[in-house]
C-alpha cells in the first residue's frame, strides 16, 4: 500500500487538554506556520483578548500565580475590571449553548486579581528620550501611558480634574467601584514615574500647538464628558442636574438635599448609577423614566436588577415633552409614550403619541441620555462631519503626531473598550516614535480559527456559583454591593469552563520541535 509519509506525518502533534491553557504560544513560535488555534469564544468577545479560558483554567488547577499573570500580561487593572467590566466574554461563552449559564468570567478575574496586595510593576529595560503628552487621565489614557512608560518613554499626563481615574473616579458610584480599589490600582503612576499634572484642561490652560512643540508624540483621551440635552420647554429649571454632574458632587462627599421625590430620565449605565444613588441620598421614591422596554435598554440589566431590588421604579416606553416648574423650580415633569424607538435602519428616531400623556410630580430631576464629545476642544483640520478623523486600526489623527483613544475617539464606550483602544494608541505611538509601519501584523490574524465546533462530550450540568452580594436593606450607604468569592467558590466556578479553545495541526509537521519546547505548560507533544 502506498503511504504518503509527510502527510502521515501532520497527525502527529498532540495537546494534553488537562494541562493546555490555550496561550497560543505554539502557534506563535511554529516556524513553518503548521499550527492554528481555535479561539475560545470568551477570548474573541473581549475587546482586549485576554486569555479568559487560560486564566480560569490554571485557577481550577490551583494555579492561582498563573492565572494572575495572564490577566496582567493583558491589563493592568484586573481589580477594575473585575468589577465594572461589561463582560462581553460571558455572552459569548459556551456553557451558554450546553446549560443556559455562563461562566463568571468576570469574577474569577475579580477574585484573581484580588490577591494581589501589591501592584507588580513592570521592568523597564531601557530609558527613552522621547516625551509624550496624554491628555486625559481616564481608562484610555492610564492604560496607554502605563504601556508607554513600561517601553521606557518618558510620560507626562495630563487631566482637568484633580487627580486620575477619568469618570471611573468621578460618575461611578462606590458601590459599583470604591475608591480604595480605583487608588490601589493607581500606585504605579508615580512608582513608575510617570509626571501627573491636575487642573490642565485642553483648550484652557494646555494649547495643542505648544504641546506639538514640547512633545515628541501627543495623546488625547479626553472623554465624552458633556451631557446631551433634550432641548424641552422648562429645562434650564433649578432641580434639573446634568447626570455627570450629580454623580461627580455625590463623589466629592457635597451635600446634596434632593427632596421626596427624584426622577431619572435615560436607560443607560449612568442613569441606573444615579437612580441607585438618589436612593441612597435618602429619596423616598425614585422613578426611573426611559424610552425603551426593558429588555431594550443599553444598561447592563444586572444593574437594572439591583435598582429593581432596591426599590427603584422603571417607566419604560416614555419620554418627556415638557418641565413644570413653580417659579424657576421644576416641580415635575410631562411624559408622552413612545411607540417606536428606532428607525427600520436601526437609527435613533424616536415617534410619540401626544393623546397619551402622563404627569410625575419631582423635587429633582437627573438628565442622563447619553454623552457627547467636544469637538471645539481640537483645529477644524482634524475633525469632518462625524467627529474626529483617525485611522481605524492604528487611532492616528491627520496630524501624524497626534493620536486618539477612548469616547474622545467614537463617542461613549465601555471602561474595557477604552482600555483596549488606549493599550492599541500606545502600540502606535512606540511604532511612530521608532520609525516603524504602524499597522504590521494588527490586522492579519490567520493564525486564529473563529469558527468551530465545541466539544460539549465531556461537560456536565453545574449551576453557576452565584456572586456574594450584601442584603438590600444594608444598602443605604455606598459600601459595594458585590463581593469577592471565596477560594472554594472560586475554583467551583472556574471548573465549569469547558476549555474550548485548543491548538491543532493545520499541515504537515516536519519535527522540528519549538513548538515542543516552548510550550510553557509542557502539554504539547511532538
Amino acid at each position: 500500500m502506498d503511504i504518503n509519509l509527510l502527510t502521515s506525518l501532520s497527525d502527529n502533534i498532540r495537546i494534553d487538554r488537562n494541562k493546555c491553557n490555550a496561550c497560543g504560544r505554539c502557534v506563535e513560535i511554529c516556524i513553518l506556520d503548521n499550527l492554528r488555534l481555535q479561539l475560545s469564544p470568551c477570548r474573541q468577545a473581549c475587546p482586549l483578548g485576554m486569555n479568559c479560558q487560560g486564566y480560569i483554567q490554571d485557577l481550577a488547577r490551583g494555579q492561582e500565580a498563573k492565572g494572575l499573570e495572564k490577566v496582567r500580561e493583558t491589563i493592568p487593572f484586573g481589580k477594575i475590571l473585575g468589577r465594572v467590566c461589561s463582560k462581553p466574554c460571558e455572552s459569548n461563552c459556551s456553557r451558554i449553548k450546553f446549560d443556559g449559564q455562563a461562566v463568571a468570567i468576570r469574577d474569577l478575574k475579580r477574585y484573581l486579581s484580588d490577591q494581589e496586595e501589591e501592584f507588580l510593576l513592570p521592568i523597564i529595560v531601557e530609558e527613552l528620550p522621547q516625551k509624550i503628552a496624554i491628555i486625559g487621565a481616564g481608562p484610555a489614557g492610564l492604560t496607554a501611558a502605563y504601556y508607554l512608560r513600561a517601553n521606557g518613554f518618558r510620560v507626562d499626563l495630563f487631566d482637568k480634574e484633580a487627580a486620575p481615574g477619568g469618570l471611573m473616579r468621578w460618575a461611578i458610584p462606590e458601590f459599583r467601584l470604591p475608591q480604595e480599589i480605583l487608588d490601589k490600582e493607581l500606585t504605579f503612576l508615580p512608582k513608575m514615574g510617570i509626571s501627573f499634572k491636575g487642573h490642565k484642561t485642553l483648550g484652557k490652560d494646555l494649547e495643542l500647538a505648544e504641546l506639538e512643540r514640547n512633545y515628541d508624540s501627543i495623546l488625547l483621551a479626553i472623554g465624552a464628558q458633556e451631557t446631551s440635552r433634550l432641548n424641552v420647554p422648562g429645562e434650564e429649571g433649578e432641580g434639573i442636574l446634568p447626570v455627570l454632574e450629580f454623580l461627580k458632587r455625590v463623589r466629592e462627599k457635597e451635600k446634596l438635599s434632593l427632596g421626596q421625590r427624584v426622577l431619572v430620565i435615560g436607560g443607560g449605565n449612568a442613569a441606573v448609577d444615579a437612580a441607585q444613588t438618589a436612593w441612597r441620598l435618602g429619596a423616598q421614591k425614585v422613578i426611573l423614566v426611559c424610552l425603551e422596554d426593558r429588555s431594550e435598554m443599553p444598561a447592563f440589566p444586572w444593574s437594572v436588577e439591583e435598582a429593581v431590588a432596591e426599590g427603584v421604579e422603571l417607566l419604560n416606553g416614555w419620554g418627556p415633552w415638557q418641565f413644570r416648574l413653580e417659579g424657576k423650580k421644576v416641580r415635575g415633569l410631562s411624559l408622552q409614550k413612545c411607540v417606536r424607538v428606532f428607525d427600520s435602519q436601526g437609527l435613533f428616531a424616536p415617534i410619540y403619541d401626544p393623546k397619551t400623556t402622563m404627569d410625575l410630580p419631582a423635587d429633582t430631576v437627573i438628565l442622563a441620555i447619553g454623552q457627547k464629545i467636544d469637538l471645539n476642544l481640537i483645529p477644524a483640520d482634524l475633525r469632518g462631519a462625524e467627529g474626529v478623523i483617525f485611522h481605524p486600526v492604528t487611532y492616528q489623527t491627520k496630524n501624524k503626531k497626534i493620536f486618539i483613544a477612548g469616547d474622545f475617539s467614537r463617542g461613549p464606550r465601555t471602561i474595557v473598550e477604552a482600555m483596549s483602544q488606549g493599550k492599541e494608541a500606545a502600540i502606535s505611538v512606540k511604532r511612530f516614535l521608532q520609525n516603524n509601519d504602524l499597522e504590521y501584523g494588527r490586522v492579519n490574524r490567520s493564525i486564529y480559527e473563529w469558527e468551530f465546533e465545541v466539544d460539549f462530550s465531556k461537560a456536565r450540568p453545574r449551576p453557576r456559583m452565584p456572586i456574594p452580594q450584601i442584603p438590600v436593606e444594608q444598602r443605604r450607604g455606598f459600601q459595594e454591593i458585590s463581593k469577592t468569592y471565596s477560594r472554594a467558590e472560586a475554583v467551583a466556578e472556574a471548573e465549569r469552563c469547558l476549555n474550548c479553545g485548543v491548538p491543532f495541526g493545520l499541515r504537515t509537521c516536519w519535527f522540528c520541535l519549538p513548538c515542543e519546547i516552548e510550550c510553557p505548560e509542557k502539554a504539547l507533544y511532538v
